[in-house]
């Protein structure tokens, strides 16, 4: 378990790739400064795998991984270089002689498709006596070592420097930057041409940035324009009784607002992600998009709405697509039903609309406010050194399975100022308890109907014993299912009590 462990750590430091090079047998690294010629393992799958159950992987995670499209060859392989990957991102020495490249003519580290560890080195390197002597050991050792022009500190200087420029590098093209096992860094433009890479090349040498160690590429290809065409017919030829719009439709060139229903019997999962279409000559297709903005942006949450909830939405388009001109448009959302699976059906959610001359450029500006309690607490009573009694008020417009966990219990002295989740390292001691430990801090449990009270009885005997007379605060975390139309089927409120011990 323990080489499992240190080779899944080993693979997420740098990059991984899983593809299988079959016909790879055999390299040469030539330069100016040195010739050598390294021979590659020429093993097979079922010789990778045997060699990665010698060094103590389990068969069972190696199947996983096959069966994840995982090449055999390329974890063994990460495997052997397991230790040089960690002493060089520790810097410390790893070769026979302890002599390391020095750090400025050190380049980018990376794992090719084989999983060989490749080293990048700036040519002073071969005359310093050092660095020399590392890059002849490491080159035994299998590790592929050649010359490149940056070192990595230019390339990290370089993408801090952009970082700091943001707006500006967006401005003249850039949609997104970094980099990859090529030495430099990767600039994704958009749109991609001559024009847009001079415009690019004139706005670096103007912040005294080298252009040399850019290596420009299309943020926006032809095959991701076509998956979004595709998506988008999917989606408008779907059945469209399944996640539907609900209520009125609030329009404007820049924004939208409207609700979604899930009429199906399973849950709706979706993420950031969603599109607009436009309609003419009898189809529906892609709005253009800003330049700059096309690659992505998006951020990587998940969210739901539970069969026959219902959930509020207001889009603000504006920074992807400018302002709509008049015409029939289709705001877009994707997702799924049910539990994902690469062969399942996308499931989308659609509303039409339209822009004419009179709508109004932006939406009536809203304040933000943060999601509400579901429930609090009505009342406490009838305290003892082992429990009370509490009445739970739901303040929703729900119905709702309550129950609450007990969180801590704090002597009030230690709780004078800060937030109360800050009061943790405070809290009484927690006694040795035995079983299932919902049996012991789940409690209250039963049904609470929209404006209605709960009343139940808190014991904590078995969690902190018996209380000596004192002030105190417990923290009660308050939440349950919530019926329909709630749109994820769960929330809460949190229970913060004040009591005293006679």
């Amino acid at each position: 378990m323990a080489r499992k462990i240190i080779g899944l750590c080993v693979m997420a430091l740098l990059l991984m790739t899983t593809a299988c090079a079959h016909n790879y047998q055999s390299g040469t690294t030539t330069n100016n400064y040195e010739e050598y010629v390294y021979e590659q393992p020429t093993i097979c799958e079922e010789t990778a795998r045997q060699r990665l159950l010698e060094l103590g992987w389990e068969e069972e995670w190696l199947d996983t991984m096959v069966r994840d499209g995982t090449c055999l060859i390329n974890a063994y392989n990460q495997t052997r270089f397991e230790h040089a990957i960690m002493s060089l991102s520790a810097g410390a020495p790893f070769v026979p002689s302890g002599e390391m490249v020095a750090s400025q003519y050190m380049g980018g580290v990376y794992f090719d498709d084989l999983g060989i560890l490749n080293i990048t080195v700036l040519a002073g390197a071969f005359d310093h006596p050092a660095s020399a002597t590392a890059i002849r050991e490491m080159r035994e050792m299998g590790i592929v070592v050649y010359v490149v022009e940056f070192n990595q500190q230019e390339i990290d200087a370089t993408i801090e420097r952009l970082n700091n420029l943001w707006d500006y590098a967006r401005e003249a093209g850039a949609s997104s930057w970094g980099q990859g096992a090529q030495n430099g860094v990767i600039m994704w433009l958009d749109p991609y041409s001559p024009e847009q890479i001079a415009t690019f090349t004139q706005f670096l040498q103007e912040h005294n940035i080298n252009p040399d160690i850019f290596i420009f590429q299309p943020a926006v290809t032809q095959e991701m324009l076509d998956v979004r065409a595709n998506r988008i017919t999917n989606a408008i030829n779907q059945p469209a009784d399944r996640i539907t719009l609900v209520g009125s439709v609030d329009i404007s060139r820049t924004g939208i607002a409207f609700a979604l229903e899930n009429r199906t019997e399973e849950e709706f999962m979706y993420g950031s992600h969603w599109d607009l279409a436009y309609f003419h000559n009898g189809a529906w297709h892609p709005v253009t998009h800003l330049p700059g903005v096309g690659g992505g942006a998006w951020t990587g949450e998940g969210f739901l709405i539970q069969s026959g909830g219902i959930q509020q939405y207001r889009i603000n388009f504006e920074w992807h697509f400018g302002e709509l001109s008049p015409g029939r448009y289709m705001f877009i959302r994707d997702g799924w039903l049910g539990e994902w699976s690469p062969d399942s059906p996308g499931t989308y959610a659609l509303v039409e609309f339209e822009i004419t001359e009179t709508t109004p450029q932006s939406l009536p500006s809203e304040e933000e406010r943060e999601l509400p309690p579901l429930l609090q607490v009505a009342s406490h009573s009838n305290v003892t050194p082992i429990g009370m009694s509490i009445v739970v008020e739901n303040i929703s417009a729900y119905d709702i399975d309550h129950r609450a966990q007990l969180i801590f219990i704090v002597p009030a002295e230690y709780t004078t100022t800060g937030y109360h989740w800050e009061w943790w390292e405070h809290h009484l001691p927690i006694l040795p308890i035995e079983g299932e430990w919902e049996d012991y801090f789940i409690h209250g449990e039963g049904f609470l109907p929209a404006g209605g009270t709960l009343e139940f009885e808190l014991n904590w005997l078995a969690v902190f014993g018996e209380l000596p007379p004192g002030d105190y605060k417990i923290n009660l975390s308050l939440d349950g299912r919530v019926h329909p139309p709630h749109p994820s089927g769960w929330g809460g409120g949190d229970g913060l009590i004040a009591f005293t011990v006679e």
